[in-house]
């Protein structure tokens, strides 16, 4: 099945999809380097050639929705959301989000997150919502925490360019516990 992405609005966001122009201004950093993963944090800048075709990936993947999170008074494009990973047995989607830096800190990702979460929760087919993130992310932990997001299991993950073990956690929200 393939889902089409649709325009969402907040108080003072709009969720849709983007252009190549507004991935490569979301993803100014490289945001590998800002998730404080054992102390490493550092602004490098992304190879915007790494973007291409990234607009696309809706049109692509089925069951996926890919969101560009919009500042609602300006329009400038501050975040990416995707809504993917779709499992058939647990009637799930998986989400993953980006907000730049100079964003951080101010409430518009869990406010994208919980307008996407009721737009699949209130239309489409699912029962469930996952979020995962290295557990030295203290910033995406703090959030889906904030959120009610609740422990599912949690694995290792080895990260090459830091040369360390990295446990993963994943965390999961039912439609019940939404509503």
């Amino acid at each position: 099945m393939m889902y089409e992405t649709p325009e969402l609005e907040t108080e003072r966001l709009i969720l849709k999809r983007g252009t190549y122009e507004d991935y490569v201004k979301v993803y100014e950093y490289d945001f590998t380097r800002l998730r404080n993963i054992a102390g490493e944090f550092e602004f490098v800048k992304y190879d915007p050639e790494k973007l291409r075709g990234w607009e696309n990936i809706a049109d692509e993947e089925p069951n996926t929705l890919d969101f560009i999170v919009y500042l609602k008074d300006t329009n400038e494009p501050i975040g990416n959301l995707l809504m993917d990973r779709y499992d058939e047995k647990m009637k799930s989607l998986e989400i993953s989000v980006n907000i730049h830096p100079n964003y951080w800190r101010k409430g518009y990702m869990t406010e994208a997150i919980l307008k996407a979460m009721d737009y699949v929760y209130s239309n489409l087919d699912i029962e469930n919502v996952i979020y995962g993130f290295a557990e030295e992310n203290y910033k995406s932990k703090g959030m889906i925490e904030k959120l009610g997001f609740e422990f599912y299991y949690e694995y290792t993950e080895h990260y090459t360019r830091i040369d360390k073990d990295i446990k993963e956690i994943k965390t999961i929200m039912s439609k019940e516990k939404f509503n």
